[in-house]
């Protein structure tokens, strides 16, 4: 951690505390630096907005950068746990990813998200790639896992790649 700006953190919280809306984009430049002060407290808020910004970009470079750094500080959340802010940055994130055309970086972010017990769309891309024998593993595992028993689309998908 590097030295602290007192008065950015001031103004951001003023900023926060402020009676009008904010528009996103001040939103995350307030949680910025405030998440350095306090991760505890505001590097969820900083994730949850950044997440909330790419969905209202249009822009494909944007969505991924903000992605990106939306992982980066869902990973920094308790030491890099698994949790479900990280799956949805994930999410995203590889959704930006196959967007731009570069399936193998959002495969990997697929894996980590399978690691996480979110396999579906790992199976998904491994099917689409012809590996089929592998996708139907992956639906295996997630449909035995299933809490409440497999669900009918997750037997769906379990079949088709079979």
């Amino acid at each position: 951690m590097g030295k602290i700006d007192h008065d950015a953190v001031l103004r951001a919280r003023v900023l926060l505390l402020g009676s009008g809306p904010l528009r996103p984009l001040e939103q995350v430049h307030a949680y910025r630096v405030l998440a350095e002060v306090s991760p505890k407290a505001y590097l969820p808020k900083l994730v949850d907005a950044l997440l909330a910004m790419s969905y209202r970009s249009r822009d494909p470079e944007v969505d991924l950068a903000l992605a990106a750094e939306a992982v980066e500080a869902a990973r920094r959340i308790a030491g890099g746990g698994w949790g479900e802010r990280l799956c949805r940055a994930l999410d995203v994130y590889q959704a930006a990813l196959f967007a731009l055309g570069r399936r193998a970086e959002g495969r990997a972010a697929c894996e980590e998200m399978a690691e996480a017990g979110r396999s579906g769309r790992l199976a998904n891309v491994l099917a689409e790639e012809g590996r089929f024998r592998e996708a139907a593993e992956l639906n295996e595992k997630a449909a035995r896992n299933g809490t409440a028993g497999p669900s009918f689309w997750k037997m769906v998908e379990w079949a088709a790649n079979l």
